[in-house]
């Protein structure tokens, strides 16, 4: 088509980075209406459960808000209001507190600020620490976890001494396999020479967070999002909470206006009403431990114990492709849940399933029995 072709004798790859020849984009869930036309079925018939949305959505006073943002003016690049709300909520100061578009972006301005010479992380995990890693051309150290999916203290303690500067990387809970970074296996990480980040992207559907010990650690960082709680993934809004140098550092190579109006209103929205959207977290959490049991009743089935709001489930077979055979059958029935293959770690035998409505659910298991009545003879060990 026109404009596409170009005429000369530039070739553009020669500016490009020579390590970006062979790089692995991150593959991001896709949007329902692509997978609708994949699949032929109506958006309405599909049962999404590969992101670990709340699929109640925000609230109506939030939506109004959001709704009520002035289009025409450019954020505010202090975050001013959003910072003092947030650090109300936490009790924190706003000098502690910075936000971005999503917790990915304050991931990536934490690599910016450090230029570590290495990231450690710990897999099988969140897929994004690695890719951003790699796009900052930084050395990536992978501890990975024990059988049980617990992380390796003493591996990330010995992999931390061997760096001159780096960054630890730990969701808690962990995506994709829901255990939780105990606060005294943070404690005995964050001894040593370090930025340890404590991704709680899924911190409100458990009990346990790393704020209890945020006052005692001055390289700690905590990321939250409005993404999984709140029902704002659309809107992209998430923050850190860390040490004030480091929150000044942040702030001051952000990008200017990295936080939108309707997000940041949302957000302020969210914060205040908070009450309003406890009940559906309560309803998730409910709800994941039925998908649990549900999943467990299966023999060729085997669920990780999740403190999150989705279940990993190990996929027992004599074949080594069941897993991925098991999503695509999903997919073409209209279930939608994810496989990571080697994305984050070895999950190839894996599938991680959202946690949704009590119909999602039964959806989800009427749909895996028939592919049990179809695969007898491969399932199970």
């Amino acid at each position: 088509p026109p404009g596409c072709a170009h005429e000369g004798n530039m070739d553009p790859e020669q500016f490009v980075r020579a390590d970006l020849r062979t790089f692995t984009k991150y593959k991001g869930v896709e949007t329902i209406e692509q997978i609708a036309e994949e699949v032929g079925l109506p958006v309405e018939q599909l049962v999404k459960l590969n992101a670990n949305e709340n699929v109640y959505g925000a609230p109506a006073v939030v939506r109004e808000r959001a709704a009520q943002a002035t289009l025409h003016v450019y954020p505010d690049p202090a975050q001013t209001q959003l910072r003092a709300a947030l650090a109300q909520y936490h009790h924190v100061q706003p000098e502690n507190v910075v936000a971005g578009a999503g917790s990915d972006d304050l991931l990536d301005i934490v690599i910016r600020m450090v230029g570590p010479t290495a990231i450690v992380i710990s897999t099988p995990t969140f897929g994004m620490y690695s890719f951003l890693g790699k796009v900052f051309g930084t050395k990536m150290v992978d501890v990975e976890r024990k059988a049980d999916f617990d992380v390796d203290v003493d591996g990330i303690i010995d992999a931390v001494k061997k760096e001159e500067k780096c960054i630890v990387f730990l969701p808690s809970p962990n995506n994709p396999t829901g255990n939780v970074l105990s606060n005294a296996d943070a404690a005995r990480i964050l001894k040593e020479k370090c930025i340890l980040v404590v991704d709680e992207a899924y911190a409100d559907f458990c009990d346990t967070t790393a704020m209890d010990i945020f006052s005692e650690h001055s390289n700690l960082i905590i990321t939250r999002t409005f993404s999984k709680w709140s029902g704002l993934a659309g809107l992209r809004l998430g923050y850190a909470i860390a040490h004030p140098t480091f929150v000044d550092y942040m702030m001051a190579i952000k990008q200017p206006y990295n936080v939108n109006t309707v997000a940041e209103q949302a957000g302020l929205a969210a914060l205040a009403h908070r009450a309003d959207i406890l009940p559906s977290i309560e309803l998730l959490r409910k709800e994941k431990d039925m998908l649990f049991d549900q999943l467990k009743s299966l023999p060729w089935l085997r669920p990780v114990p999740s403190f999150a709001n989705f279940v990993l489930a190990e996929v027992l077979s004599t074949e080594a492709d069941t897993a991925k055979k098991v999503y695509d059958y999903l997919r073409s029935q209209g279930v939608i849940i994810r496989y990571f293959g080697t994305q984050g770690g070895n999950l190839s035998s894996y599938i991680r399933v959202s946690a949704g409505r009590p119909e999602h659910t039964q959806a989800l298991m009427d749909k895996l029995k028939a592919f049990e009545l179809e695969n007898r003879a491969i399932l199970g060990k």
